[in-house]
Protein backbone atom coordinates (compact mmCIF):
# COMPACT_ATOMS: atom_id res chain seq x y z
CA UNK A 1 0.00 0.00 0.00
CA UNK A 2 1.30 3.23 -0.93
CA UNK A 3 2.18 5.37 2.48
CA UNK A 4 0.39 8.91 2.95
CA UNK A 5 2.80 10.02 5.43
CA UNK A 6 6.59 9.58 6.50
CA UNK A 7 8.52 9.66 9.86
CA UNK A 8 12.18 10.15 8.92
CA UNK A 9 14.59 8.13 11.22
CA UNK A 10 17.44 9.72 10.25
CA UNK A 11 18.54 13.84 9.86
CA UNK A 12 21.50 14.91 8.67
CA UNK A 13 24.10 17.67 10.31
CA UNK A 14 23.09 21.01 9.58
CA UNK A 15 25.08 22.56 6.66
CA UNK A 16 27.74 25.38 8.23
CA UNK A 17 27.98 28.28 6.70
CA UNK A 18 31.65 26.99 6.17
CA UNK A 19 30.33 24.37 3.81
CA UNK A 20 28.03 26.74 2.15
CA UNK A 21 31.14 28.29 1.13
CA UNK A 22 32.81 25.70 0.21
CA UNK A 23 29.99 25.08 -2.63
CA UNK A 24 29.55 28.21 -3.21
CA UNK A 25 33.87 28.33 -4.50
CA UNK A 26 33.15 25.24 -5.80
CA UNK A 27 30.82 26.71 -8.30
CA UNK A 28 32.91 29.34 -9.52
CA UNK A 29 35.64 27.09 -9.78
CA UNK A 30 33.63 25.16 -11.94
CA UNK A 31 32.23 28.00 -14.06
CA UNK A 32 31.81 31.21 -13.19
CA UNK A 33 29.86 32.51 -16.53
CA UNK A 34 29.47 35.64 -17.62
CA UNK A 35 27.85 37.79 -14.90
CA UNK A 36 25.01 39.12 -16.67
CA UNK A 37 22.97 35.14 -16.77
CA UNK A 38 22.29 33.04 -13.85
CA UNK A 39 23.40 29.55 -13.13
CA UNK A 40 22.01 26.37 -11.54
CA UNK A 41 24.62 24.31 -10.08
CA UNK A 42 25.06 20.84 -7.86
CA UNK A 43 27.63 20.33 -6.01
CA UNK A 44 28.06 16.63 -4.37
CA UNK A 45 30.07 17.40 -1.46
CA UNK A 46 30.69 13.32 -0.30
CA UNK A 47 30.15 10.49 -1.51
CA UNK A 48 30.43 8.04 1.74
CA UNK A 49 29.24 6.77 3.82
CA UNK A 50 25.90 8.44 2.41
CA UNK A 51 25.40 10.79 -0.74
CA UNK A 52 25.27 14.28 0.35
CA UNK A 53 24.51 17.75 -2.16
CA UNK A 54 23.65 20.68 -2.48
CA UNK A 55 21.60 22.95 -5.11
CA UNK A 56 22.47 26.66 -5.90
CA UNK A 57 21.43 29.18 -8.21
CA UNK A 58 23.15 32.34 -8.87
CA UNK A 59 20.84 35.02 -10.18
CA UNK A 60 21.75 37.67 -13.21
CA UNK A 61 24.52 39.86 -12.70
CA UNK A 62 25.50 38.21 -9.16
CA UNK A 63 28.40 35.95 -7.99
CA UNK A 64 26.06 35.12 -4.71
CA UNK A 65 23.92 32.32 -5.00
CA UNK A 66 19.75 33.20 -4.08
CA UNK A 67 18.87 29.92 -3.17
CA UNK A 68 20.87 26.92 -1.67
CA UNK A 69 19.09 23.83 -1.10
CA UNK A 70 20.68 20.74 0.98
CA UNK A 71 20.20 16.87 -0.41
CA UNK A 72 21.27 14.49 1.28
CA UNK A 73 20.73 10.86 0.47
CA UNK A 74 20.28 8.26 3.02
CA UNK A 75 17.62 5.37 3.95
CA UNK A 76 15.30 6.60 6.67
CA UNK A 77 14.90 10.21 5.23
CA UNK A 78 12.42 12.16 3.39
CA UNK A 79 12.87 15.50 1.50
CA UNK A 80 10.34 18.26 2.40
CA UNK A 81 7.73 18.06 -0.82
CA UNK A 82 8.76 21.55 -2.10
CA UNK A 83 12.50 20.04 -2.10
CA UNK A 84 11.33 16.92 -3.62
CA UNK A 85 9.30 18.88 -6.65
CA UNK A 86 12.77 21.46 -7.13
CA UNK A 87 15.67 18.77 -7.28
CA UNK A 88 12.76 17.12 -10.23
CA UNK A 89 12.62 20.81 -11.70
CA UNK A 90 15.91 22.31 -10.71
CA UNK A 91 18.13 19.51 -11.17
CA UNK A 92 16.86 16.01 -12.99
CA UNK A 93 14.94 17.97 -15.67
CA UNK A 94 17.65 20.67 -15.92
CA UNK A 95 19.62 20.54 -19.11
CA UNK A 96 21.28 23.55 -18.37
CA UNK A 97 22.34 22.09 -14.96
CA UNK A 98 26.56 22.55 -13.72
CA UNK A 99 27.62 19.47 -12.10
CA UNK A 100 31.07 17.38 -11.82
CA UNK A 101 30.52 13.85 -13.82
CA UNK A 102 33.24 12.35 -11.46
CA UNK A 103 31.20 11.94 -8.71
CA UNK A 104 28.65 10.13 -10.09
CA UNK A 105 30.37 7.50 -11.83
CA UNK A 106 32.06 6.65 -7.77
CA UNK A 107 28.23 6.77 -6.62
CA UNK A 108 26.97 4.97 -9.67
CA UNK A 109 29.95 2.44 -9.05
CA UNK A 110 29.38 1.97 -5.13
CA UNK A 111 25.23 1.24 -5.08
CA UNK A 112 25.14 -0.77 -8.14
CA UNK A 113 27.46 -3.44 -6.20
CA UNK A 114 25.38 -2.52 -2.97
CA UNK A 115 22.26 -3.19 -4.64
CA UNK A 116 21.67 -5.30 -7.41
CA UNK A 117 17.88 -5.57 -6.80
CA UNK A 118 17.69 -1.25 -7.37
CA UNK A 119 18.27 -1.91 -11.17
CA UNK A 120 20.43 1.38 -11.58
CA UNK A 121 21.93 2.51 -14.98
CA UNK A 122 24.27 5.12 -15.22
CA UNK A 123 22.15 7.31 -17.32
CA UNK A 124 24.59 9.02 -19.36
CA UNK A 125 23.12 11.57 -20.93
CA UNK A 126 20.73 12.59 -17.96
CA UNK A 127 23.44 11.57 -15.20
CA UNK A 128 21.05 13.61 -12.03
CA UNK A 129 18.74 10.63 -13.14
CA UNK A 130 20.88 8.17 -10.85
CA UNK A 131 20.40 10.25 -7.60
CA UNK A 132 16.87 10.29 -8.29
CA UNK A 133 16.81 6.64 -9.11
CA UNK A 134 18.83 5.98 -5.97
CA UNK A 135 16.78 8.79 -3.38
CA UNK A 136 13.25 6.68 -4.89
CA UNK A 137 14.97 3.51 -4.01
CA UNK A 138 15.79 4.22 -0.45
CA UNK A 139 12.07 5.37 0.19
CA UNK A 140 8.99 2.66 1.15
CA UNK A 141 5.70 2.41 -0.65
CA UNK A 142 5.83 5.20 -2.80
CA UNK A 143 4.99 4.60 -6.81
CA UNK A 144 8.72 5.33 -7.72
CA UNK A 145 10.22 2.81 -5.31
CA UNK A 146 8.17 -0.01 -6.45
CA UNK A 147 8.68 0.92 -10.26
CA UNK A 148 12.51 1.52 -10.07
CA UNK A 149 12.82 -1.55 -8.38
CA UNK A 150 10.98 -3.90 -10.74
CA UNK A 151 13.48 -2.33 -13.59
CA UNK A 152 11.08 0.13 -14.81
CA UNK A 153 13.36 3.40 -14.62
CA UNK A 154 11.45 5.17 -17.48
CA UNK A 155 7.36 4.65 -16.30
CA UNK A 156 9.42 5.74 -12.95
CA UNK A 157 10.76 8.82 -13.75
CA UNK A 158 7.34 9.97 -15.71
CA UNK A 159 5.56 8.67 -12.89
CA UNK A 160 4.07 12.38 -12.33
CA UNK A 161 2.02 12.23 -15.17
CA UNK A 162 -0.11 9.47 -13.74
CA UNK A 163 -3.71 10.82 -13.82
CA UNK A 164 -4.26 8.95 -10.95
CA UNK A 165 -2.95 6.60 -8.57
CA UNK A 166 -4.26 3.46 -7.31
CA UNK A 167 -3.28 3.91 -3.16
CA UNK A 168 -3.17 -0.26 -2.63
CA UNK A 169 -0.93 -0.70 -5.01
CA UNK A 170 2.28 -3.06 -3.97
CA UNK A 171 3.25 -4.11 -7.58
CA UNK A 172 3.55 -2.43 -11.09
CA UNK A 173 0.33 -4.24 -12.52
CA UNK A 174 -1.63 -2.78 -9.89
CA UNK A 175 -0.19 0.79 -10.42
CA UNK A 176 -1.03 0.33 -13.82
CA UNK A 177 -4.72 -0.82 -14.14
CA UNK A 178 -3.57 -4.38 -13.97
CA UNK A 179 -1.12 -4.23 -16.67
CA UNK A 180 0.93 -7.48 -17.11
CA UNK A 181 4.89 -7.21 -16.38
CA UNK A 182 5.55 -8.34 -19.75
CA UNK A 183 3.70 -4.73 -21.62
CA UNK A 184 4.99 -2.89 -18.89
CA UNK A 185 8.38 -3.83 -19.84
CA UNK A 186 8.25 -3.22 -23.77
CA UNK A 187 6.46 0.03 -22.69
CA UNK A 188 9.39 1.14 -20.77
CA UNK A 189 10.43 4.52 -22.37
CA UNK A 190 9.71 8.06 -22.40
CA UNK A 191 6.53 7.80 -24.85
CA UNK A 192 5.34 4.42 -23.09
CA UNK A 193 4.80 6.58 -19.85
CA UNK A 194 3.24 8.92 -21.05
CA UNK A 195 0.61 6.16 -22.94
CA UNK A 196 -0.19 4.87 -19.43
CA UNK A 197 -0.18 8.13 -17.54
CA UNK A 198 -4.09 8.31 -19.06
CA UNK A 199 -7.13 5.94 -17.49
CA UNK A 200 -7.69 5.87 -21.45
CA UNK A 201 -4.78 4.72 -23.08
CA UNK A 202 -4.52 2.09 -20.15
CA UNK A 203 -7.49 0.85 -21.17
CA UNK A 204 -6.36 0.28 -24.86
CA UNK A 205 -3.26 -1.06 -23.69
CA UNK A 206 -5.26 -4.15 -21.79
CA UNK A 207 -6.81 -4.59 -25.05
CA UNK A 208 -4.16 -4.35 -27.58
CA UNK A 209 -1.92 -7.30 -25.18
CA UNK A 210 -5.19 -9.58 -25.11
CA UNK A 211 -5.75 -9.60 -28.45
CA UNK A 212 -2.07 -8.34 -29.97
CA UNK A 213 -0.11 -10.63 -27.33
CA UNK A 214 3.08 -10.33 -29.47
CA UNK A 215 3.36 -6.60 -29.72
CA UNK A 216 4.95 -6.98 -26.10
CA UNK A 217 7.25 -9.54 -27.02
CA UNK A 218 9.92 -7.00 -26.93
CA UNK A 219 11.15 -3.70 -26.05
CA UNK A 220 9.34 -0.78 -28.03
CA UNK A 221 11.05 2.33 -28.76
CA UNK A 222 8.95 5.57 -28.41
CA UNK A 223 8.09 6.31 -31.92
CA UNK A 224 5.94 3.01 -31.92
CA UNK A 225 4.78 4.45 -28.41
CA UNK A 226 3.84 7.69 -29.52
CA UNK A 227 2.56 6.15 -32.31
CA UNK A 228 0.00 4.48 -30.43
CA UNK A 229 -0.91 7.32 -28.38
CA UNK A 230 -1.70 9.40 -31.72
CA UNK A 231 -3.69 6.71 -32.92
CA UNK A 232 -5.42 7.01 -29.65
CA UNK A 233 -5.98 10.64 -29.44
CA UNK A 234 -7.76 10.08 -32.89
CA UNK A 235 -10.50 8.34 -31.52
CA UNK A 236 -9.81 5.30 -33.43
CA UNK A 237 -11.60 2.20 -31.38
CA UNK A 238 -9.36 -0.59 -29.83
CA UNK A 239 -9.38 -2.97 -32.80
CA UNK A 240 -8.19 -0.33 -35.88
CA UNK A 241 -5.71 0.78 -33.49
CA UNK A 242 -3.95 -2.63 -33.37
CA UNK A 243 -4.48 -3.17 -36.54
CA UNK A 244 -2.40 0.19 -38.32
CA UNK A 245 -0.37 0.02 -35.41
CA UNK A 246 0.91 -3.44 -36.53
CA UNK A 247 1.50 -2.36 -40.54
CA UNK A 248 3.62 0.27 -39.11
CA UNK A 249 5.39 -1.52 -36.17
CA UNK A 250 8.66 -2.21 -38.48
CA UNK A 251 8.89 0.96 -40.31
CA UNK A 252 8.94 2.75 -36.14
CA UNK A 253 11.58 0.80 -35.11
CA UNK A 254 13.93 2.87 -37.20
CA UNK A 255 12.81 6.00 -35.94
CA UNK A 256 14.73 7.17 -32.86
CA UNK A 257 13.92 10.65 -32.33
CA UNK A 258 11.46 13.26 -32.35
CA UNK A 259 12.09 14.93 -35.54
CA UNK A 260 12.42 11.58 -37.50
CA UNK A 261 9.00 11.26 -35.90
CA UNK A 262 7.25 13.93 -37.46
CA UNK A 263 8.64 12.92 -40.77
CA UNK A 264 7.43 9.26 -40.58
CA UNK A 265 3.71 11.41 -39.82
CA UNK A 266 4.32 13.34 -42.63
CA UNK A 267 4.95 10.36 -44.99
CA UNK A 268 1.79 8.07 -43.16
CA UNK A 269 -0.44 10.89 -44.22
CA UNK A 270 0.83 10.91 -47.64
CA UNK A 271 0.83 6.96 -47.82
CA UNK A 272 -3.07 7.15 -46.16
CA UNK A 273 -4.06 9.71 -49.26
CA UNK A 274 -1.82 7.23 -51.96
CA UNK A 275 -4.27 4.20 -50.78
CA UNK A 276 -7.40 6.36 -50.88
CA UNK A 277 -6.32 7.40 -54.51
CA UNK A 278 -5.80 3.83 -55.29
CA UNK A 279 -8.78 3.11 -53.86
CA UNK A 280 -10.55 5.53 -56.39
CA UNK A 281 -8.63 4.35 -58.90
CA UNK A 282 -9.30 1.14 -58.85
CA UNK A 283 -13.18 2.26 -59.24
CA UNK A 284 -12.27 3.91 -62.43
CA UNK A 285 -11.11 0.74 -64.57
CA UNK A 286 -10.94 -3.24 -63.48
CA UNK A 287 -7.22 -2.90 -65.40
CA UNK A 288 -5.63 -1.09 -62.61
CA UNK A 289 -6.98 -3.05 -59.79
CA UNK A 290 -5.21 -6.18 -61.57
CA UNK A 291 -1.99 -3.92 -62.99
CA UNK A 292 -1.65 -0.67 -60.37
CA UNK A 293 0.72 -1.71 -57.11
CA UNK A 294 -1.99 -1.19 -54.30
CA UNK A 295 0.87 -1.29 -51.16
CA UNK A 296 2.23 2.93 -51.53
CA UNK A 297 6.00 1.34 -50.68
CA UNK A 298 5.64 0.26 -54.33
CA UNK A 299 4.48 3.58 -55.27
CA UNK A 300 8.27 5.18 -54.57
CA UNK A 301 10.24 2.53 -56.32
CA UNK A 302 7.66 1.52 -59.80
CA UNK A 303 8.60 3.21 -63.18
CA UNK A 304 5.61 4.64 -63.73
CA UNK A 305 4.89 8.22 -62.22
CA UNK A 306 1.65 7.47 -59.95
CA UNK A 307 1.43 10.63 -58.67
CA UNK A 308 0.39 11.97 -62.47
CA UNK A 309 -2.04 9.16 -62.57
CA UNK A 310 -4.01 10.99 -59.70
CA UNK A 311 -3.45 14.30 -60.93
CA UNK A 312 -5.18 13.22 -64.48
CA UNK A 313 -7.30 10.35 -63.53
CA UNK A 314 -9.14 12.07 -60.01
CA UNK A 315 -7.87 15.88 -60.39
CA UNK A 316 -8.13 16.91 -64.07
CA UNK A 317 -9.49 13.75 -66.05
CA UNK A 318 -12.32 16.38 -67.57
CA UNK A 319 -9.21 19.01 -68.88
CA UNK A 320 -7.27 16.13 -70.01
CA UNK A 321 -9.76 14.31 -72.00
CA UNK A 322 -10.67 17.22 -74.01
CA UNK A 323 -7.08 18.57 -74.57
CA UNK A 324 -6.43 14.68 -76.17
CA UNK A 325 -9.26 15.11 -78.57
CA UNK A 326 -8.29 18.13 -79.53
CA UNK A 327 -4.78 17.07 -80.17
CA UNK A 328 -5.68 13.73 -81.89
CA UNK A 329 -7.31 16.48 -84.45
CA UNK A 330 -4.41 17.23 -85.89
CA UNK A 331 -3.04 14.28 -86.51
CA UNK A 332 -3.37 11.92 -89.65
CA UNK A 333 -7.02 10.03 -88.95
CA UNK A 334 -4.99 7.89 -91.57
CA UNK A 335 -2.67 6.02 -89.07
CA UNK A 336 -5.78 4.64 -87.26
CA UNK A 337 -6.44 1.11 -89.18
CA UNK A 338 -7.16 -2.65 -88.94
CA UNK A 339 -5.36 -5.02 -90.89
CA UNK A 340 -4.47 -8.65 -90.74
CA UNK A 341 -5.34 -9.17 -87.06
CA UNK A 342 -3.87 -5.93 -85.70
CA UNK A 343 -5.25 -2.73 -84.64
CA UNK A 344 -3.40 0.73 -84.71
CA UNK A 345 -5.27 3.69 -82.90
CA UNK A 346 -4.72 6.66 -80.92
CA UNK A 347 -5.26 7.02 -77.37
CA UNK A 348 -8.66 8.36 -77.04
CA UNK A 349 -8.74 9.82 -73.63
CA UNK A 350 -6.44 9.83 -70.27
CA UNK A 351 -7.69 7.07 -68.87
CA UNK A 352 -6.92 5.18 -72.21
CA UNK A 353 -3.19 6.66 -71.73
CA UNK A 354 -3.05 5.87 -67.92
CA UNK A 355 -4.17 2.03 -68.47
CA UNK A 356 -1.71 1.57 -71.46
CA UNK A 357 1.27 3.52 -69.07
CA UNK A 358 -0.13 1.35 -66.37
CA UNK A 359 0.04 -2.58 -68.08
CA UNK A 360 2.88 -1.44 -70.01
CA UNK A 361 4.91 -0.78 -66.49
CA UNK A 362 7.10 1.95 -68.11
CA UNK A 363 7.66 5.56 -67.99
CA UNK A 364 4.95 5.94 -70.17
CA UNK A 365 2.92 8.08 -68.09
CA UNK A 366 5.63 10.76 -68.74
CA UNK A 367 5.08 11.71 -72.49
CA UNK A 368 0.99 13.01 -71.44
CA UNK A 369 1.80 16.51 -72.23
CA UNK A 370 4.48 16.36 -75.43
CA UNK A 371 1.29 14.20 -76.76
CA UNK A 372 -0.91 16.76 -76.22
CA UNK A 373 1.04 19.27 -77.12
CA UNK A 374 2.05 17.26 -80.59
CA UNK A 375 5.49 17.25 -80.28
CA UNK A 376 4.87 13.33 -80.38
CA UNK A 377 2.62 10.61 -81.50
CA UNK A 378 1.56 7.94 -79.20
CA UNK A 379 -0.10 4.83 -80.86
CA UNK A 380 -1.58 1.54 -79.52
CA UNK A 381 -0.89 -1.70 -81.59
CA UNK A 382 -3.80 -3.73 -80.28
CA UNK A 383 -4.75 -7.12 -81.58
CA UNK A 384 -8.16 -7.32 -83.30
CA UNK A 385 -9.42 -10.65 -81.18
CA UNK A 386 -8.69 -8.24 -77.71
CA UNK A 387 -8.71 -4.44 -78.74
CA UNK A 388 -9.42 -3.16 -75.10
CA UNK A 389 -6.10 -5.07 -73.60
CA UNK A 390 -3.23 -3.14 -74.40
CA UNK A 391 -0.08 -5.05 -76.65
CA UNK A 392 2.20 -2.76 -77.91
CA UNK A 393 3.37 0.99 -77.59
CA UNK A 394 4.63 2.60 -80.64
CA UNK A 395 6.21 5.89 -80.86
CA UNK A 396 6.46 8.51 -83.75
CA UNK A 397 8.83 11.37 -83.35
CA UNK A 398 9.41 13.67 -86.58
CA UNK A 399 7.40 11.08 -88.66
CA UNK A 400 9.82 8.57 -87.65
CA UNK A 401 9.17 4.81 -85.48
CA UNK A 402 11.24 5.80 -82.40
CA UNK A 403 9.62 2.80 -79.82
CA UNK A 404 7.55 -0.56 -80.07
CA UNK A 405 8.24 -2.15 -77.09
CA UNK A 406 5.84 -4.63 -75.49
CA UNK A 407 5.22 -4.75 -71.47
CA UNK A 408 8.40 -4.17 -69.59
CA UNK A 409 9.75 -2.73 -72.64
CA UNK A 410 10.00 -5.75 -74.18
CA UNK A 411 10.99 -6.26 -77.98
CA UNK A 412 8.38 -7.59 -80.75
CA UNK A 413 8.45 -10.72 -82.40
CA UNK A 414 9.96 -10.68 -85.79
CA UNK A 415 6.69 -11.68 -86.83
CA UNK A 416 4.78 -8.14 -85.33
CA UNK A 417 8.45 -6.44 -86.45
CA UNK A 418 7.75 -7.42 -90.25
CA UNK A 419 4.06 -5.95 -89.49
CA UNK A 420 4.81 -2.95 -87.86
CA UNK A 421 7.09 -2.04 -90.78
CA UNK A 422 4.57 -2.74 -93.38
CA UNK A 423 2.33 -0.38 -91.05
CA UNK A 424 5.22 2.22 -91.62
CA UNK A 425 5.51 1.63 -95.26
CA UNK A 426 1.88 2.33 -96.06
CA UNK A 427 1.87 5.59 -94.11
CA UNK A 428 5.12 7.12 -94.77
CA UNK A 429 6.66 6.90 -91.47
CA UNK A 430 10.86 6.17 -91.48
CA UNK A 431 11.51 3.14 -89.75
CA UNK A 432 14.86 2.68 -91.54
CA UNK A 433 16.81 3.69 -87.96
CA UNK A 434 14.42 1.18 -85.74
CA UNK A 435 16.52 -2.30 -85.25
CA UNK A 436 13.34 -3.92 -83.39
CA UNK A 437 16.03 -4.35 -80.50
CA UNK A 438 15.87 -2.56 -77.37
CA UNK A 439 19.84 -2.44 -77.04
CA UNK A 440 20.35 -0.76 -79.92
CA UNK A 441 17.41 1.13 -80.26
CA UNK A 442 18.24 3.13 -77.05
CA UNK A 443 21.07 4.81 -78.73
CA UNK A 444 18.90 7.95 -80.13
CA UNK A 445 19.78 11.47 -79.08
CA UNK A 446 17.50 14.66 -79.50
CA UNK A 447 19.88 17.87 -80.25
CA UNK A 448 19.07 21.24 -78.63
CA UNK A 449 16.97 22.08 -81.52
CA UNK A 450 14.70 18.99 -80.99
CA UNK A 451 16.13 17.24 -83.58
CA UNK A 452 16.24 13.19 -83.09
CA UNK A 453 19.92 12.13 -84.06
CA UNK A 454 21.31 8.53 -84.41
CA UNK A 455 24.26 7.55 -82.55
CA UNK A 456 26.25 8.35 -85.38
CA UNK A 457 25.02 11.71 -86.01
CA UNK A 458 25.86 12.30 -82.04
CA UNK A 459 29.64 11.23 -82.73
CA UNK A 460 29.49 13.99 -85.69
CA UNK A 461 27.75 16.69 -84.27
CA UNK A 462 30.04 16.05 -80.64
Amino acid sequence: MLEFGFANTWEPDPLTDEEKEACIEACLDMDPGPAGEFRDYFIITQTEPYIDSVYLHFPERSLKPDLVVRFPFHEGYMWPLNDRILFDERCVNNRNLEFSHGPIQKIYDRYKELHPEWHLSRYHTESIRLLDHIYNCMQTNTVKEILYKAGLDDLAAYSCYMDEYNLLATKPGEIYDGIGIRALRALNCREGAMLLSASTGREYVKYLQQCFPDFFKEKMNDAQCRYIRDLIDNKLTPNEVGRLYKGARQRLMLIWNRSQYSIFMHMEQIREEILNNIRAINKIDPLYMKYLPQQPERMTTDQFNYEGLAKYLLHGREKYDRAIRVSNRKRNPEWQERDKGYVIRFPQTINDFCREAVYMHNCLSGYVDAMINNETTILFMRRTDDVNMPFITMEVYQNRLVEAYHRYNEDCTPEEADWIRAYCWRHGIDDSKYNFDRNLDMDFFIDDDGILLDEEDEEMWG
